[in-house]
């Protein structure tokens, strides 16, 4: 009888452990998500101010016909996913997918100044994945 409650409460200590850990761990996860999103949504912001082919870098090329091509690329704010998976690694750490729509706008126009100014509309529009890590120094 002795034995049966020993064991009974052992077995609750158990389960009780692993429902804390279990909670710890989502809240962490949970963080890390919250974090993630942040980093991404500033992230997106740089690459759109930065990117080699954006609206401040618009390329405006001459067709064989005369007109002008004004071409830029930007990434949709609202097209961002995140998802946050903890590494199989027994250290800490997280691997983050940013997933996001980057989009071709063009016009043609007579002029290189009207291409510039005109009415630009979706070329193209590409799915992009980027994988980040934190190990605990932060996302890189």
């Amino acid at each position: 009888m002795k034995l049966k409650k020993i064991l009974a409460a052992t077995l609750l200590a158990i389960g009780l452990f692993s429902i804390a850990f279990s909670a710890a761990a989502d809240n962490a996860k949970q963080l890390e998500s919250k974090n993630f999103n942040r980093f991404a949504k500033t992230w997106v912001k740089k690459l759109n101010r930065s990117h080699i082919k954006g609206i401040t870098r618009m390329e405006v090329l001459r067709n064989p016909d005369g007109s002008y091509l004004a071409r830029y690329h930007h990434i949709d704010p609202t097209s961002v996913s995140c998802t946050v998976k903890k590494t199989s690694s027994k250290r800490k750490g997280y691997v983050g997918l940013l997933k996001y729509t980057e989009s071709v706008y063009e016009c043609t126009a007579p002029s290189p100044e009207k291409a510039r100014k005109g009415d630009f509309k979706v070329s193209k529009a590409m799915r992009v994945t980027e994988i980040f890590s934190n190990s605990g120094k932060g996302w890189r």
